[in-house]
């Protein structure tokens, strides 16, 4: 019997310098040409599967994992080696993969199945089974760029399994979607296993490989390291992770992405998990005191709020520190209330007048608190609310609710968040929600900024790697994920707002993207640097740009979390410098200013 999956010493290389696959710690530290670096992402892997078989390949993020899917369903060709497949594959490697946009949901149930090889009769006796068991009847004649992340991965999964492969690529697929689907997918995946189908199944989740997978390989700097039964090489991979920092931080992230769905079950068991193998026990609590509250453990998340001030890194934001305690004691004594109840007004009329929406580490946060002191101008109920981005799904009434009702004449209201600027699904929701708002802009020499980002990352917690290794691993930690919240308006990823300590710097594409829904007369485009060494000036701009009378207002705060530590390694400063020299030179040219961010 022919083997389903057969590979012999497949090796395959990437240019650094070039597209998706481009990283950058050879350029940061090495003076070779762009040509004569090269990554070879796999090497001398050997592999046959027979029919039947299921395999789990895990790995940190970078090991080849993706990329030895893409080479057995010939998304990519190898640099040397060979690959042979006996069968029909199917393959469910990233949300989009195989849909095309414009086309409505039954178009591309054809579209796609034709992609994996299906003829049109083979998938028109299959269509009412697929449109069934994805659960989007009233949704299956409607453009699929207006679907979500978990409609996506329903349609997709629906239309894989639905068409019988013989081989089914997965890769994190079950990382989307509400909690019953994903319950409905891993029944059907065990049923292609009890009937003799072929499964390549790349996880994160050790518990899920072993579910689904009876042989795992372990991939580590694109070789394999081990290999047998899924259970061995697991508690291997987590053993040697574990020791190597990396299962924690596995944890808490998962805990993030699980808190952001809202499976707080789930999230509360990856906090746990996190703190057990010695994640930062404040970055932990923080997070898990929201979760306890969501599952009505108030107990529990008043001893985590509490304790947060205690075990803080010594140079947290106390202050917002305080806020969170004093929510979570309020939502702890509230009776019969749902979550934010007790901080938000029953307003569902005022909406803000202006929107300061980024640069995140340039100031925002000093110039909202120095403009909400003016007379004329009320505060949100929090500086940054987040609605645009992360919180869309809650409705605009719950976005203005963080709003005074009742405003007199010539008072004004509204919120700072910087996240807004660099979150691709934004400027589209706020043209279509606030269309004659105003936009404030505060904008930081980029490489100061991604410093500034690095170092509240440390702070805090979250980030483990040195400066310039950081940098190296942001393609693979952010692009990915990054493009995917570009097309799909439902999808958050903690990875961007953590580790885009380069591509928030990228400016020009920023505004360049609100641009297509905002004329320049509705942005107030300000310098960091300046606010910060004549803030009197600047703020008189701001009042201008607000219409609001002068006021010379208290002293200007400088709360930039973050800004204190060692400076930037001199190899490192020189790269990031050159780095960003043609980005800013567009954006003077889009902004018609020029700063000077030459040191």
């Amino acid at each position: 019997m022919k083997n389903a999956v057969e590979i012999r010493h497949l090796y395959k290389k990437f240019n650094m310098h070039s597209g998706k696959n481009n990283t950058l710690k050879g350029r940061i530290f090495s003076s070779e040409s762009p040509s004569e670096k090269e990554k070879w992402v796999l090497s001398d892997i050997n592999l046959e599967l027979s029919p039947g078989s299921s395999l789990a390949l895990i790995g940190k993020n970078g090991s080849g994992k993706s990329t030895l899917l893409k080479l057995i369903c010939r998304i990519l060709h190898p640099t040397s080696g060979e690959v042979k497949v006996n069968g029909k594959i199917a393959t469910l490697l990233e949300l989009g993969a195989g849909f095309h946009p414009d086309f409505t949901g039954r178009e591309n149930i054809f579209f796609n199945g034709s992609i994996l090889g299906f003829t049109r009769k083979e998938i028109q006796a299959k269509l009412d089974s697929i449109i069934a068991f994805s659960e989007l009847e009233q949704y299956i004649d409607m453009p699929v760029r207006n679907y979500s992340s978990g409609m996506y991965m329903r349609l997709g999964f629906s239309v894989a399994i639905h068409l019988e492969p013989d081989i089914l690529l997965m890769d994190e697929i079950l990382a989307v979607g509400d909690i019953e689907f994903q319950k409905k997918c891993m029944n059907e995946i065990l049923r292609l296993k009890s009937e003799g189908k072929t499964i390549v199944f790349v996880s994160h989740s050790g518990p899920q490989a072993q579910q689904i997978c009876d042989q795992a390989i372990w991939l580590e700097d694109g070789r394999i390291k081990m290999s047998g039964a899924s259970y061995e090489v697991v508690a291997a991979y987590e053993k040697n992770s574990a020791n190597g920092e990396y299962v924690p931080e596995y944890y808490y992230r998962m805990g993030c992405r699980s808190q952001q769905q809202q499976n707080f079950e789930q999230a509360l068991h990856y906090f746990n998990q996190a703190l057990e193998y010695g994640f930062s026990e404040f970055s932990v609590k923080i997070l898990r005191s929201s979760v306890f509250l969501e599952l009505d453990m108030k107990k529990e998340a008043l001893l985590d709020a509490e304790c947060c001030l205690d075990i803080a890194p010594p140079d947290a934001d106390r202050t917002s520190i305080l806020q969170h305690i004093q929510f979570v004691k309020s939502q702890a004594e509230a009776v019969g209330t749902g979550p934010f109840r007790a901080v938000l007004t029953d307003n569902t009329t005022t909406k803000p007048d202006f929107l300061i929406i980024g640069t995140q580490k340039g100031g925002t946060t000093s110039l909202y608190h120095h403009l909400t002191g003016h007379p004329n101008i009320q505060a949100a109920a929090i500086k940054e609310i987040h609605y645009f981005d992360e919180q869309f799904g809650r409705g605009f009434d719950w976005y203005k609710r963080h709003f005074p009702s009742n405003l007199p004449a010539g008072i004004i209201t509204g919120e700072a968040s910087p996240y807004y600027l660099f979150h691709p699904q934004t400027p589209r929701r706020v043209y279509e929600l606030l269309p004659n708002v105003k936009l404030i802009v505060v904008l930081r020499n980029p490489v100061q900024r991604a410093y500034s980002h690095y170092r509240m990352m440390v702070k805090r917690g979250i980030e483990q790697l040195s400066f310039p290794d950081a940098i190296l691993a942001e393609h693979d930690r952010v692009n990915d994920d990054y493009n995917r919240m570009a097309m799909d308006s439902s999808y958050s990823s903690p990875n961007c707002s953590h580790y885009s300590y380069l591509k928030r710097g990228l400016y020009v594409e920023q505004l360049e993207r609100w641009y297509q829904y905002f004329p320049k007369e509705q942005f107030l485009i300000m310098n960091s640097e300046k606010l910060f060494q004549n803030p009197v000036e600047c703020c008189t701009r701001a009042g201008q740009f607000l219409n609001i009378p002068d006021w010379t207002g208290n002293d200007f705060p400088h709360l930039l979390e973050g800004d204190e530590g060692p400076e930037i390694p001199a190899d490192t400063l020189a790269w990031l410098q050159q780095y960003f020299t043609d980005p800013n030179r567009k954006l003077f040219e889009l902004i018609g200013e020029e700063y000077d961010w030459n040191n």
